[in-house]
């Protein structure tokens, strides 16, 4: 039987997420939508109920499943009254925007005896898989070094008015979760240390703009990565750009375009991804692939009794991102190298 999904949000991630449980998820279908000030005109144009309140969705009987997709500070409130309700939680990322925050969560989903998956949709789409595949593979020998380039023009958007909000995280929390996951991913290990520099080039500290962290990998890969959302036109590429060198070749894979493998004096095009308006085309079938795959993941694992025993599904991945994100934070405030694990505050 299909999985009956509750709604929070009504914003850009809301709607992602509407339209692919109403034409991408075969296991789940969506019931009912609450929170924020769009809800009534989201819950119409697919046709399921408006909730007055987040309480009144959770107490619902045929929801299942809530994804939340509400700004980053009320993640934890939420995930504790859907946990309390029953319900197994899907987290638009960032999981939360603190540490100690994450730890809660993944307490009180345990607790209750309930799924906790965070999205991590880099993992899910066709470029970047790709490349992993590569690397899994040997193309390039033993991985050695990864290069990240997320180049971003302008602010966040300001119709995501409440990412402007001191409490949210900046963005560097919200690309940094990305990077750093995807990060753990390709190399297959944890990070080990962390060396970063976190500013706002425009004077507005807590938006986090920009950064540039370095990395070295439990395994001995290093990694460097630079973030920033103060790139003036016409900006240097895509918001998630990867160079991964190895003992016996390189490849480049932007995580919304090309992939290609340099070997020897030659460089291959392996793969290339269909374009689409990132921002612009909420609805494109490309865009919402990576999102649909792991949405159905989600609900086939409720299906199966919320017993999946992957990391992911119980919030691990979701944490270890934030640790990053926060460990590169108090990097750059006390000018030191940080090693992980760190403790929660």
């Amino acid at each position: 039987m299909s999985v009956g999904f509750g709604l929070l949000g009504s914003g850009f991630m809301a709607h992602t997420y509407a339209q692919c449980l109403a034409k991408h998820v075969p296991d789940g279908h969506l019931v009912a939508v609450a929170a924020g000030s769009r809800a009534s005109k989201l819950a119409e144009e697919y046709g399921v109920a408006v909730e007055a309140s987040s309480g009144a969705l959770l107490a619902r009987d045929d929801i299942q499943a809530v994804i939340i997709a509400t700004p980053h500070s009320t993640h934890l409130p939420l995930t504790r009254a859907a946990a309390a309700a029953g319900k197994h939680v899907y987290i638009e990322k960032p999981m939360a925007v603190t540490l100690a925050e994450c730890d809660a969560m993944i307490a009180a989903c345990q607790d209750a005896g309930v799924l906790l998956n965070v999205n991590n949709v880099t993992r899910h789409r066709a470029s970047p898989a790709t490349a992993k595949r590569l690397i899994d593979e040997g193309r390039i020998g033993d991985l050695r070094i990864i290069r990240v380039l997320s180049s971003v023009i302008g602010c966040i958007p300001d119709d995501h008015g409440w990412a402007h909000e001191p409490g949210e995280g900046g963005a560097w929390l919200d690309m940094g979760v990305h990077l750093f996951d995807a990060t753990r991913w390709f190399t297959g290990s944890e990070v080990d240390t962390v060396f970063a520099t976190v500013r706002d080039f425009g004077g507005e500290v807590h938006l986090r703009r920009s950064g540039l962290a370095q990395l070295v990998m439990r395994n001995g890969v290093l990694a460097q990565v630079l973030i920033s959302f103060e790139m003036p036109a016409p900006g240097l590429g895509s918001q998630s750009q990867w160079t991964f060198i190895g003992s016996e070749g390189i490849i480049e894979s932007d995580s919304y375009g090309k992939v290609r493998l340099g070997r020897g004096d030659e460089w291959e095009e392996v793969f290339e991804m269909p374009s689409f308006a990132l921002n612009a085309d909420v609805y494109s079938p490309v865009r919402l692939e990576a999102f649909a795959e792991q949405t159905q993941e989600f609900a086939a694992a409720v299906q199966a009794g919320g017993a999946a025993p992957s990391p992911a599904l119980h919030g691990a991945d979701g944490r270890a991102a934030v640790e990053v994100v926060e460990a590169a934070s108090w990097s750059s405030e006390t000018g030191e190298a940080v090693r992980l694990p760190i403790a929660a505050a």
